[in-house]
């Protein structure tokens, strides 16, 4: 071989070198934008999942409420129970002072305050029931929304896993074609 020859041909090295070069620098460039591309979506991910965790508990405190609304109707149940049986009582207490009240003008005023106090048991029992049934409502609303707040839990859980799987094989694809250079 000639000296021109041997110039030429290490020229001609030089020159693939250099576009390899350009070629690796360029392939590196792209993945260094992509990393800071893939960068900014995790902060933007675990923002959204910081601020779901968040709603979470906030959902579980609303479930803790749920829980004493049970207990309160609950409750209200027994004193409605209650308030039946003393209302029974009182209205079997009446019927009788209204056997009684030929025979005393005394019995009369005795049964006119019993009057009242039924009457007075009867507007509680039913304000009771209105309680128990917005409780039941509200009781209702709430399990329809935790529901609710289940199903797009899991929706985004879904998409996060999809771009975990996504980013995966993206870095996965970098590995190779960094061992390949």
């Amino acid at each position: 071989m000639s000296g021109s020859t041997i110039n030429k041909h290490w020229e001609a090295e030089l020159a693939a070198l250099k576009g390899n070069n350009a070629k690796l620098t360029a392939a590196l460039l792209e993945s260094t934008a992509n990393v800071k591309q893939w960068k900014q979506q995790l902060a933007a991910y675990q923002e959204e999942a910081e601020r779901l965790h968040k709603r979470v508990t906030e959902l579980e405190c609303v479930s803790g409420q749920t829980n004493v609304i049970k207990s309160q109707k609950t409750e209200l149940n027994q004193t409605i129970e209650e308030l039946e049986c003393t209302l029974k009582a009182k209205e079997e207490e009446l019927e009788r002072l209204k056997e009684e009240v030929d025979n005393a003008n005394q019995l009369q005023a005795q049964r006119d305050s019993l009057t009242q106090k039924l009457q007075e048991t009867e507007t509680r029992n039913k304000d009771l029931e209105a309680q128990l049934s917005e409780l039941e409502q509200r009781l209702e609303n709430s399990q329809v929304e935790q529901e609710t707040f289940r199903n797009n839990l899991k929706t985004l859980l879904e998409i996060l896993d999809g771009k975990i799987f996504e980013l995966t094989e993206l870095r996965d694809s970098l590995a190779k074609l960094i061992e390949g250079s």
